[in-house]
C-alpha cells in the first residue's frame, strides 16, 4: 500500500496510550534512531522502509509481540499495528534443517559466473565492544549462531553437473577456528593497525565452501588506548544486508544468556532457507510468474549506458569514489521527503539517481538494475523475518526522466519524485519474479532473459546501519563500524562496470561508485556521482521547505 496519513510532525503529538503502544514505539525509536515516537506516527514518514520493517518484527517478536511485515505495511501507524498484535507465535519448526536445497537465483548468479575465486566473496561487520568480554563466552554465542541459522552451516560443492548446495546438521560441522583471538597488547598504534587488516584479509580469504562454516570470528584485544573489536566475516551464499541486522541481535542475546550461565535459546525459528527455495522453485513450476514475462522483455531492451572505452584487456579493474550528504539533508530526505511527497525514501534516492543517469546519456529513457532485499511476500505461510540466508535479488528497471537537463532548484522536484514513484510500482513483485523465471522457468524463458541478465549500472540502498540494540550501553555491542578487510579476491571485477551502494551510517548518507576507469573514466563518474549528490540536496531542501 502507498504511506498511509502523514507524520504528526504538522499537527500535535500523541504519546502511545497503552503498554502494547508504548512497546512499538519504542522499538520503532531504536530501528529508526527517531526519539519520542507517538501514537500515530507513520512507520514510512519516518525513515522506514522494507528492510527495517524487518528488523522492527523480529525485534517485536523477541518482546512478544507477533506480527507480519505485511501487517506493518497495512498498519503503518503505532495506533493502527497495535490493534494487529498476537501474543501467539506462529509455528514454523523447531528442528535444525538438514539435506539438499536448491540453489536460488542470486546464488546460482553467482556461482554460475566468472570468478577468479568463489570462495572469496564476502560480508563482514566490525563491532567495539563492551569492556572485559569474555572470550569463551562468546564463542559459545558464536555457536548459538551456527546451530540456531541453518544457513551459516551451509556446504557447496561443484560436480560435472553444476553446483550444489547441502545443509548439514549441526553436530556435523567443524567448529575449529570459528573464533580466533589476536592479542594486541605491546604494539603501536600502526603495528596494531597492520595485524588486525592481516587478521581480516586472512579470515576473507580463508573460507572453504564444500567444508564450511561460512562464518567466521576474530577477536582482537589488549591494545593501548583503544577498545576491543569483534570482526564477523560470512561468505555473501550465506549472508545478506538482512541477516546482519538478525545475526546482531542475536548475538546480543545469546551472549548474554551464555554470560549467566544457562542454555542460550533464540526464539522460534521462521521459516528455513532450505523451505523458501524450494517453494520459489514450486512457484515458477506452477506458472505464477508467467504474466510478468512482457514487462521484462521490454525493459531489457532500454539502452544501456555509454562506454567511452570499447570492452577489451585491461577493464577490469576497479576504482572507487564516495560522495556523502551532511546530517540535515540526511534527515531531510529520511523524514521530511516521504511526508512532503507521500512516498518511500527509495524512490527519492532513484529520481535523483535516474536524473543523474539522463543527464550523462543524453536519453530521457534509462536503464539500471535494482539489487532488493528479495524477502517479498509471494508464498504463504513463509516467514523470513528471522531467517538468514542470501535473498538478494537484482532486476532491471527502465525510468523516464522528463527534462534531464534541468538540474536547478527551481525544478519541479515533486513531479519528478512522484513519477519515479509512479514507474517504480508497476515493477511487478518487486522484482522477485526476473531472477525467479530466469533460473526456474523453461529453458526459453532462462535463455531470453539470461541474455540480458545484467546492465551497465547496479544501484544497492542498504538503509540505515545506526539503530541502537536492544539493550543500549548494557550489551556486548557498544559500537559499529561498517565492513573491514578485503571482501573480494581483487582480481575480481565485479558484476556490473558501475555499481552503487549506499547507506546511512552515523547520521550521513553516503554512496560508493565502483567502477572501471578503464571503461567510464573517474572524471566522468565523479560528474555523474556529484549531479546525483547535488539533486539529493535539491529534493531536501525543497521537502524541508514544504514540511
Amino acid at each position: 500500500p502507498e504511506p498511509g496519513p502523514a507524520h504528526t510532525v504538522n499537527g500535535p503529538h500523541t504519546p502511545p496510550r497503552t503498554d502494547t503502544e508504548r512497546r512499538i514505539a519504542r522499538i520503532w525509536g531504536d530501528v529508526l534512531g527517531v526519539a519520542d515516537v507517538g501514537a500515530h506516527d507513520n512507520f514510512f514518514h519516518l525513515g522506514g522502509d522494507s528492510v527495517l520493517s524487518m528488523q522492527v518484527v523480529s525485534r517485536l517478536r523477541r518482546d512478544g509481540l507477533h506480527v507480519s511485515t505485511r501487517d506493518l505495511f497495512t498498519h503503518q501507524t503505532v495506533a493502527e499495528l497495535a490493534g494487529a498484535v498476537t501474543t501467539a507465535p506462529r509455528h514454523t519448526g523447531d528442528e535444525p534443517v538438514t539435506g539438499d536445497v536448491p540453489l536460488t537465483p542470486i546464488q546460482e548468479w553467482f556461482l554460475t559466473g566468472p570468478r577468479v575465486s568463489h570462495a572469496h566473496f564476502n560480508q563482514s561487520l566490525l563491532v567495539e565492544l563492551a569492556p572485559g568480554v569474555d572470550a569463551t563466552t562468546l564463542e559459545s554465542a558464536l555457536n548459538a549462531l551456527l546451530d540456531h541459522h541453518d544457513a551459516l552451516r551451509m556446504r557447496f560443492t561443484a560436480g560435472q553437473d553444476g553446483w550444489h548446495q547441502y545443509n548439514p546438521p549441526a553436530d556435523d560441522t567443524d567448529r575449529d577456528g570459528l573464533l580466533t583471538r589476536h592479542d594486541l597488547g605491546g604494539l603501536t598504534a600502526t603495528d596494531a593497525d597492520t595485524a588486525m587488516e592481516k587478521a581480516a584479509d586472512d579470515l576473507h580469504s580463508g573460507f572453504d565452501l564444500a567444508r564450511g562454516p561460512l562464518l567466521r570470528a576474530a577477536l582482537f584485544t589488549g591494545a593501548a588506548d583503544r577498545p576491543d573489536f569483534l570482526l564477523l566475516v560470512g561468505h555473501h551464499l550465506v549472508v545478506d544486508a538482512v541477516s546482519w541486522r538478525i545475526l546482531r541481535d542475536d548475538l546480543e542475546a545469546a551472549y548474554r544468556q551464555a554470560a549467566q550461565g544457562g542454555p542460550v535459546a533464540l526464539g522460534e525459528r521462521t521459516t528455513s532457507f532450505r523451505d523458501w527455495a524450494r517453494g520459489l522453485a514450486a512457484h515458477v513450476a506452477s506458472g505464477a510468474f508467467d504474466h510478468e514475462l512482457p514487462y521484462w522483455e521490454h525493459v531489457v531492451d532500454t539502452e544501456p549506458l555509454p562506454s567511452e572505452t570499447p570492452d577489451g584487456a585491461g577493464t577490469g579493474a576497479v576504482d572507487t569514489l564516495t560522495v556523502e550528504l551532511d546530517e540535515a539533508d540526511t534527515e531531510a530526505l529520511l523524514r521530511a521527503a516521504p511526508t512532503a511527497y507521500r512516498t518511500r525514501v527509495n524512490d527519492v534516492l532513484l529520481a535523483a539517481l535516474a536524473l543523474a543517469l539522463a543527464r550523462w546519456t543524453g536519453h530521457e529513457d534509462v536503464r539500471l538494475d535494482l539489487e532488493g532485499h528479495g524477502r517479498e511476500d509471494v508464498l504463504d505461510d513463509v516467514d523470513l523475518t528471522r531467517t538468514v540466508g542470501w535473498f538478494t535479488t537484482v532486476h532491471p528497471v527502465a525510468l523516464q526522466v522528463p527534462e534531464p537537463a534541468d538540474l536547478g532548484p527551481d525544478r519541479d522536484w515533486r513531479t519528478l519524485v512522484k513519477s519515479v514513484r509512479r514507474q517504480l510500482r508497476a515493477v511487478p513483485g518487486n522484482g522477485l519474479g526476473f531472477g525467479a523465471l530466469r533460473t526456474f522457468g523453461p529453458p526459453e524463458v532462462r535463455e531470453r532473459l539470461g541474455r540480458a541478465a545484467h546492465g551497465q549500472v547496479v544501484f544497492n540502498y542498504l538503509g540505515q546501519w545506526d539503530a541502537r540494540p536492544e539493550n543500549p550501553g548494557s550489551g556486548l555491542i557498544r559500537a559499529e563500524h561498517g565492513s573491514f578487510g578485503r571482501h573480494h579476491d581483487p582480481r575480481d571485477s565485479g558484476s556490473h562496470p558501475l555499481e552503487i551502494v549506499g547507506a546511512v551510517q552515523r547520521g550521513r548518507l553516503s554512496f560508493i561508485w565502483h567502477h572501471r576507469p578503464a571503461l567510464h573514466a573517474t572524471a566522468t563518474v565523479r560528474a555523474v556521482a556529484e549531479d546525483f549528490a547535488r539533486a539529493l540536496r535539491h529534493i531536501a531542501h525543497h521537502a524541508r521547505d514544504r514540511r
